[in-house]
């Protein structure tokens, strides 16, 4: 009897390993196709696709500052996940993240299968704009933002967009209730990148990441 559960036990072992390795395996399979896919569309993305266009319905409140008063502001997007089409590539060497995002008009850019522009959002290009990405957060294939916890400030983040490198620093990060409402708190006089997630370990809760425009190449 002792015999036969050894040879359980190695089975169990030798399937366990087997598993392990797979998983792994597709992870760096997936990682590397996302790298590709995201290149092929900064070059797809040049040429004109007609799209049908989504009705998008946001909510939003902006309470502005005094007259160059540099006070932050804060901003309530509703978080209503539809519909965007292709804009450019996010790249966070730190966590390994290079994934193309679309713009307010494509019917690709979906938080489930894709990160999401929220239509309240701006282009890199617009001065003192905000442009606001959603992703996933967790151990799934749509999880693009699944190592966002691991970004302290002080880190940058770079937006490839319209041939240019537009390069963003971490200046904030806080949490916010899970209620459909995100409320964004930033200098209204600076181009910033907002990104929002879940917050790890926390079903209640996302977390906000506000990033300012550092300089453009």
């Amino acid at each position: 009897m002792k015999k036969i559960n050894f040879k359980y036990q190695i089975a169990a072992g030798v399937t366990l390993l087997l598993v392990g390795t797979l998983l792994l395996f597709s992870n760096y399979i997936k990682e590397k196709r996302d790298v590709v896919f995201s290149e092929m569309n900064l070059v797809l993305s040049s040429m004109d696709i007609d799209l049908t266009e989504d009705n998008v319905q946001v909510e939003e409140s902006v309470e502005e500052p005094a007259e160059n008063s540099g006070e932050p502001v804060e901003e309530e997007v509703k978080n209503d996940y539809n519909y965007e089409e292709y804009l450019g590539v996010i790249d966070i060497p730190k966590i390994k993240l290079y994934k193309g995002f679309y713009n307010k008009t494509s019917r690709l850019n979906n938080v489930n299968i894709n990160l999401y522009v929220l239509p309240a959002s701006d282009y890199p290009d617009a001065e003192r704009g905000n442009i606001i990405i959603a992703g996933h957060y967790g151990n799934f294939n749509n999880s693009y933002f699944r190592n966002l916890y691991l970004l302290d400030v002080g880190d940058e983040v770079t937006i490839h967009y319209n041939n240019k490198n537009y390069i963003y620093e971490i200046a904030n990060i806080y949490y916010v209730e899970k209620n459909g409402t995100v409320r964004i708190i930033r200098d209204n006089s600076k181009t910033t990148l907002t990104l929002i997630t879940c917050t790890k370990d926390d079903n209640n809760h996302q977390t906000v990441y506000i990033s300012y425009l550092k300089e453009i190449k």
